[in-house]
This record gives C-alpha cells, sequence and structure tokens, in this order.
C-alpha cells in the first residue's frame, strides 16, 4: 500500500503557480490557506512576485528552503510538466496537479503528457494526484488543497467519513450535503484523470485508517479491478461500509464520462452484479448519499431483514409498503408481545383494532407526543424486526419536539438502524437538525427510507455470507483439460465431465447412423450440425426439430449436412448431433463471462424470448460463496418464474447450485485460455430438472513458451 501520509497530512505545502489576484483560480489555494490558519507552512512559487498573500513567495521549486510535503500546481498546462519534473528535484513526496487540458481532451498530445506525469512520478517515488482535479478537503483540520472551499467544518473532528471521486465537482457538493446532513467527513478528494493516484489507492489508504468508519466514492471507471475488488471485501471484512456512486451507466452517460476525464466506461451490468457481491451500497442519486452514510454510521446491520414502520401519516405508511414490496425488503410481522406493546400507545379509537406493520398513530399522536419513541423502543425489542422507520408529517408544534432525545437515546443504544422521516419542510428544520445533531439519519422520503435500511440489511447479510465462505475451503479437483475443437458435441461432453447437467447427445455421420441413433433415444429428437466452425446453427440451415420417425430423422439429416455445406463450405463437418426433445417450462441463460477489467464472471438469467425483452441476466465473479444460486436467482425480475409461479415447476434450487459451482470452477480452471462459455437454452422441465441443451465454448489459443518469454 503506497503512503498517503505527505499528501493527506502534509505540514509543509508548496503551491507553484501561485498568484497574486486571490479571487483566481490560481490564487485562492494559497487564500484558502492562509484563512484556514492551520499550522502548516506555505511556500507559494510565483517568478515574478516577491510575496503572496502574506507569505514569502519563490521564483521556481528549485529555490524552496526545504522540500514540501505536497505541492498544489495551478500553472498553464504548458508548465505542469517543468513543473513537477522540478518539485521532483527539489524533493517533494506528493504533488496535486490542478490543471486540465490532459488525456480528458481529444488530442494524443494530452495523453502523452498525462503519461510524462506519471512517469516523472514513478521515476521519484513521488505520489502524483490528478491532473484535471479539484484536490483535497482535509475538513477535520480545516486545510483545502484546491481552489475551491466553502469553509465549513464538520459536526466534529472524528473524520469518520472520507469522500473519494473521480469528480471534482462530484466531491465538494458531495461533502457539502454530507455536512449540512451533519455528517463528520473528514476527507474529500478528487483523483481527477488518474495518471498516477486512482480511486483505489486512496480506498486502501481509508480502509487501513481507524478513524474512517465509512467511504463514500463516486467513479466513472475502475481501471484495477482486481485491486478493487480486494479493497471491497477488506473493508467489508472490516465492518466499514463503501457506498458507491457510479456515474456512467448508460450508454449517453459513459459518453459523457469520455468527455469528461477521459475514462472509458465499462460494461455497467457486470460492475453493479460485483459491487452487490460484494458488499458495496451501491446507491442511484447524489441525494440518496447523506442520509445512507449517516446510517451507516449507526454500525447497526441486523440479521433480519424486516422492516418495521411507525407513523403518524397515512400516506407515509403506504409509500414505505409500496416501495418494501418494489425491492423485496420485507415489512416485519410483530411478536404478540410487541403488538400489545403498540397498543397501549395507540390512540382509544384504534384500541379495537388489530396491530399491523405498518403502524399508523394518525394526527392523534399529538396529544400524546412520546407515544411514537415508546412504539419504536418496543419495536426495536422485537426479534422479528431488522430496521425501524419512523415517519412524521411535521414537527407538530410546539410540544412537537417532547419525543426527541428519547428517540436519539434510542438509536443510540439500539442494535438495529433506526432512521427518521420528515415529511414537511422548513416547518420542521429544527426537529431535522436536532435528530441530525444526535446522530439520526433523517430522510424525506419514506421510499428511500425504505431503501436505506433494505441496504444495511444487505451489507449485513453480504458479511456473514463471506464469513461463512470463509469457513468452507472447496476440495481441490484436478481440471479437466479443454476440448481439442470447440463443436457443441464436444463441449457439451467436456461439461458433463464438470457436472454439468447436460442433454443427452450422439453423433451421427450418416443419415443412417442418426436414424439408429434417434431409435435408441428414443422419439421424438433433435438433429443439428456439429462442426466446430458454425457458431449459428439455425442460420445455417442446421437444426432439424421434433423428429418422430426414424424416416423423419434420416431425411432431415440429409437436408442439414447439405445446407451447413452449403452455407459454410470451408467448415470441417463432423456430423450431426442427435437428442431427445426436451419439454421445458422455461429456459435460461447461463455461462462465464470474461470481463476485461474484473476477469471471469458466472452468469445467469432468463433465457428465449425474456432474454430478448427484458435483459435479465445477473452476475457473479470469484469466488462463489456457498448458495450463491439463491443470490443470483433473487437478483432477477423473473425470480418468480424459477420459484414456481403460476402453476410452473419451480427449478430445483440444488441443480442450479452444482450449475453455477461447476462454472466457476471451470472459470477458475482456465480463466487464462476463456474467452466465454455460452450455455443456451438451459431448460427447467416439468419436473424441475435443469438441463443444458446447446453450448458454445470460445478459448484462447495455448501461449507458446516462446510467447511466455
Amino acid at each position: 500500500m503506497r503512503d498517503l501520509g505527505p499528501l493527506l497530512r502534509p505540514r509543509i505545502i508548496a503551491v507553484v503557480g501561485a498568484s497574486s489576484n486571490l479571487r483566481s483560480p490560481s490564487g485562492k489555494p494559497v487564500r484558502f490557506l492562509r484563512e484556514s490558519g492551520a499550522d502548516v507552512t506555505v511556500y507559494p512559487v510565483n517568478p515574478v512576485r516577491d510575496e503572496v498573500a502574506g507569505y514569502r513567495a519563490y521564483p521556481d521549486p528549485s529555490a524552496l528552503p526545504e522540500a514540501p510535503d505536497v505541492a498544489v500546481v495551478v500553472t498553464p498546462g504548458s508548465a505542469v510538466i517543468p513543473a513537477v519534473e522540478a518539485l521532483a528535484e527539489r524533493g517533494a513526496r506528493a504533488v496535486v496537479v490542478i490543471t486540465s487540458g490532459f488525456a480528458e481532451g481529444s488530442g494524443d498530445e494530452g495523453v502523452a503528457a498525462q503519461r510524462r506525469l506519471r512517469e516523472i512520478a514513478g521515476e521519484h517515488d513521488m505520489v502524483l494526484l490528478g491532473p484535471n482535479t479539484l484536490g483535497i478537503h482535509d475538513y477535520a483540520r480545516g486545510i483545502p488543497l484546491s481552489f475551491v472551499w466553502y469553509g465549513e467544518r464538520p459536526i466534529d473532528d472524528s473524520g469518520a467519513v472520507a469522500v473519494v471521486s473521480q469528480s471534482g465537482s462530484g466531491m465538494t457538493s458531495l461533502c457539502d450535503r454530507l455536512l449540512t446532513a451533519s455528517v463528520p467527513v473528514g476527507f474529500g478528494v478528487a483523483t481527477g484523470n488518474e495518471a498516477d493516484l486512482t480511486v483505489v489507492d486512496l480506498l486502501e489508504h481509508f480502509a487501513a485508517d481507524d478513524s474512517v468508519r465509512v467511504i463514500v466514492t463516486v467513479f466513472e471507471e475502475i481501471r484495477e479491478g482486481a485491486r478493487f475488488i480486494e479493497v471491497c471485501r477488506r473493508l467489508r471484512a472490516a465492518g466499514k461500509p463503501l457506498i458507491a456512486l457510479k456515474a456512467g451507466r448508460t450508454e449517453s452517460g459513459a459518453a459523457m464520462v469520455k468527455s469528461h476525464t477521459g475514462a472509458l466506461a465499462g460494461a455497467y451490468p457486470v460492475l453493479r452484479a460485483l459491487l452487490r457481491q460484494n458488499g458495496v451500497i451501491e446507491v442511484e442519486d447524489l441525494d440518496e448519499v447523506p442520509p445512507m452514510a449517516a446510517a451507516a454510521l449507526l454500525g447497526a446491520y441486523p440479521d433480519s431483514g424486516g422492516i418495521a414502520v411507525v407513523t403518524n401519516s397515512g400516506g407515509a405508511a403506504a409509500l414505505a409498503a409500496d416501495r418494501a414490496d418494489e425491492i423485496g425488503a420485507p415489512l416485519a410481522q410483530l411478536g404478540p408481545e410487541t403488538r400489545e406493546q403498540v397498543r397501549a400507545n395507540l390512540p382509544e379509537f384504534a384500541q379495537g383494532r388489530p396491530v399491523s406493520n405498518p403502524i399508523d398513530v394518525t394526527a392523534q399522536n399529538v396529544k400524546r407526543p412520546r407515544a411514537i419513541a415508546e412504539i419504536a423502543a418496543a419495536l426495536v425489542d422485537d426479534p422479528g424486526v431488522g430496521g425501524v422507520l419512523v415517519a412524521l408529517a411535521s414537527a407538530g408544534g410546539p410540544d412537537g419536539l417532547a419525543w426527541v432525545d428519547r428517540l436519539i437515546e434510542l438509536a443510540r443504544a439500539s442494535p438495529k438502524p433506526i432512521v427518521a422521516v420528515i415529511l414537511s419542510g422548513q416547518e420542521s428544520e429544527g426537529l431535522r437538525n436536532r435528530l441530525r445533531a444526535g446522530g439520526v439519519p433523517v430522510l424525506s422520503s419514506p421510499a428511500m427510507a425504505v431503501d436505506t435500511l433494505h441496504r444495511l440489511h444487505r451489507f449485513g447479510a453480504s458479511r456473514r455470507a463471506a464469513e461463512a465462505a470463509e469457513a468452507m475451503q472447496p476440495i481441490p479437483q484436478d481440471p479437466v483439460p479443454l476440448p481439442d475443437d470447440a463443436s457443441e458435441f464436444t463441449t457439451l461432453h467436456w461439461l458433463r465431465e464438470y457436472g454439468v447437467p447436460v442433454v443427452e447427445q450422439r453423433l451421427a455421420t450418416t443419415p443412417a447412423e442418426a436414424a439408429e441413433a434417434a431409435e435408441a433415444i428414443g422419439f421424438p429428437v433433435a438433429v443439428k450440425i456439429c462442426s466446430p466452425d458454425i457458431a449459428h446453427k439455425t442460420e445455417a440451415g442446421g437444426v432439424a426439430l421434433d423428429l418422430k420417425t426414424a424416416e423423419e430423422v434420416s431425411a432431415a439429416t440429409e437436408r442439414v449436412l447439405g445446407a451447413a455445406a452449403g452455407s459454410a463450405p470451408d467448415a470441417v463437418i463432423q456430423g450431426v448431433t442427435v437428442s431427445p426433445m426436451v419439454e421445458a417450462t422455461l429456459e435460461l441463460i447461463s455461462g462465464i463471462h470474461e470481463d476485461p477489467t474484473f476477469g471471469p464472471v458466472v452468469l445467469l438469467g432468463l433465457g428465449g424470448v425474456w432474454a430478448e425483452v427484458l435483459g435479465d441476466v445477473t452476475m457473479r465473479g470469484l469466488p462463489l460463496a456457498h448458495g450463491a444460486s439463491e443470490g443470483m436467482v433473487a437478483d432477477l425480475q423473473g425470480a418468480a418464474l424459477l420459484r414456481g409461479a403460476r402453476g410452473r415447476a419451480a427449478a430445483d434450487p440444488a441443480a442450479l447450485e452444482r450449475l453455477v459451482r461447476a462454472l466457476a470452477r471451470i472459470a477458475a480452471d482456465h480463466g487464462d485460455r476463456l474467452q466465454s462459455l455460452d450455455l443456451n437454452p438451459v431448460a427447467i422441465t416439468t419436473s424441475g430438472e435443469v438441463v443444458v441443451l446447446d453450448a458454445a465454448l470460445f478459448a484462447r489459443p495455448p501461449v507458446t513458451p516462446r510467447e511466455a518469454r
């Protein structure tokens, strides 16, 4: 791990290109450092000024009286490389290059200049942040290394939350929002173009910082997939939630990312699946970050996913219930003792009614303002409750704050997360501020509050699954060599050796052999061309289905062989395969995809028309946790179809688990050569069996000893 101390906790700071115009972008860094009053030494570098902002100025880095821990470079683009070279020679240990105009542009010159910055940093063992960055905000000490600084300080100096963003404005605006929400931000760091220092480097640093309890990251591209996943796992194991917002999730967003920072956004579906698999809490909008960070600081990640809602607004209750259904977050079933405690705090007119969740105390709670806090206390004690959502329409007038201290006390002591929702606006600002100052996360949306609690539960569930996976070491098995050719017949035979459930299949080279094979298998059958050179058999006229007699099989074989030879005259034709027709109630797709950033991932999704219309697919990286298939099914929009909805046979969970684990073993054994493995279709039969009907294997040639050198 790289030493980022000189960058993040410097004592000696140089500002190269510092302007005497303290309102300009190149003058503001010095002005902000002067106004901070921090106990640091500041050396402005300006070739034509003797003094800047009351500090003695120096003509160039070589004239500095001592080597800076960090230098902020705000020179014009043409002067950046000479300045960084001079700083390296002077012994600077870290550099922040704020200047833009490098790889984020469209020209080769900017790309080459950025490459040179990386080379300088590497040659001198110097940490370089940027270029094209807004720098660093040290909120705990009040030290900005930036030309953007609002002068805000956190509610305390614990530095419990760190923000790492590739976007500069994303960092500054997000930190501002977090501070407004009374979240104790320590550092905000914008990595910019990442010529040297990356988001992953910063995540590694803050993962090892005991003062940091929650990390927020906004990124456009991850360049080091394996390191990123490793640090995600390390954070999960340490109980430090990583809250991630990915910019460039769509095609249009990815194009904007490219024009903004020069980053190439990778395949988002793969990233999304790996974030979820490795315990990262992904949010979709900046508005979700402050309450999610505040909730994560509670450090409560309950076993139960059941959410309990208590409110004085029927509308809030309905919105919370709707959102719980939409995302599959269960509403807690309250125990009899809890229901009695709740009933004791309900209005008189509700005493004869059954107690259900959500709990609506109605506007009558103005007569008993402490009732909501007492109900929340009862809910926390219920073993079926994983998190509590307290929603209020407003502050409730002069007596409305009577219950707040009780709720704050309860939230601080609770092993389960408690979040508050305040529906009204300015009228309730005092209530919001009091709750936030007491450490209670406050939201304005019941739906967002449900999302927040559900994400905390998922983080805890991911931690527990990872611990269980570590305790279950797989039995080592020898790899099955890749087949010599990639025809369907040889691929299915190879898959069978890995324990993949594949359809029975026989190879025939003549119509007579095909008819004989069909007789042995039993009608009806399918006949398909067998060739390692024909991947799309249907388009080549190489498929005949539902053949019911030997005569039909013989004629179809002759037809298939002729069509394949005509459409692909140079293809190697091995014959035809004969296999039984399988009655499927549902078709899946599965396989292995080689992601250029994250390596091999195992894929599972709905096949057939569902694949074309919905794109309903999920993925997992290696290694797979025990029971991975259950989580993969849960990810799918069509999960109910696999579980037997509308009279369908449910897919055998054990068979799905064997399938994905076999694929994970194949990916581990052959990841260096495997480009992709497509199993399509995978049939779910009328009895719930899982059967692979077709497969396509794409592998790289083996590396020769000469190539390896």
